[in-house]
């Protein structure tokens, strides 16, 4: 089987539809029109029903594991000739989506805390609390989207990947930069895609490499 067999298609495409759902769920969990969504405090959460908050949990947390069969779909055509990178990479963003997936999972919690705060429910310093042990995952999902990027474009734009070597410029990292300086830019335009901005970039890197891999035979 070759590295762009069918089953490695289709795991692009289960990968491509990964980030799609796990946007449309993080959308639904935490998109508030005008929200800031720098507020430590997550006040944003409030302007969302709690309702909407927990269906859009369980389509995130759902569709989130999908991602890995997406960077396998990834690492298979990035590096067809060094089977040891392709699987070095593929364990270390692996790992990082894990983590996410867990980071992602305890969202929801946030947002039920911060509705039980509003209510005088529940104390700040739970909400301060549990921030502080469900942020830094986040950072590892960053770390290995990172070291990815730059083996992403060097080994495209050195030819030994099976991508034409435009692809080296939408890399899953500068992807996501760009959608952060398009909130920067125009914030009213960028906040549409803030919230899922991880989805959002993936699922262009995702549909780009179905578009543009080179094919060969099973």
């Amino acid at each position: 089987m070759t590295t762009n067999s069918s089953t490695a298609r289709l795991a692009g495409a289960l990968g491509l539809a990964g980030a799609l759902a796990t946007g449309f769920g993080e959308g639904l969990l935490q998109y508030a029109p005008g929200a800031d969504f720098a507020d430590q405090g997550y006040s944003y959460f409030n302007a969302i029903p709690i309702d909407r908050q927990g269906v859009g949990h369980f389509i995130a947390v759902l569709s989130a594991p999908l991602y890995l069969l997406g960077y396998w779909h990834l690492t298979r055509n990035l590096a067809p000739g060094r089977p040891r990178l392709s699987n070095a990479l593929f364990l270390m963003t692996a790992y990082g989506f894990t983590i996410g997936a867990v980071w992602i999972g305890e969202r929801y919690f946030l947002a039920a805390t911060a509705h039980a705060i509003a209510a005088g429910e529940a104390s700040p310093d739970l909400l301060a609390d549990f921030s502080r042990h469900h942020e830094p995952f986040v950072n590892a999902l960053r770390i290995a989207i990172a070291l990815f990027s730059i083996a992403w474009i060097w080994l495209i734009a050195s030819g030994q990947s099976r991508y034409p070597r435009f692809m080296a410029a939408v890399s899953p990292g500068l992807v996501l930069g760009a959608i952060f300086a398009l909130w920067l830019s125009a914030p009213t335009v960028g906040e549409k895609f803030l919230p899922t901005a991880m989805n959002t970039a993936h699922a262009i890197v995702f549909a780009l490499s179905l578009l543009f891999v080179r094919r060969v035979r099973d």
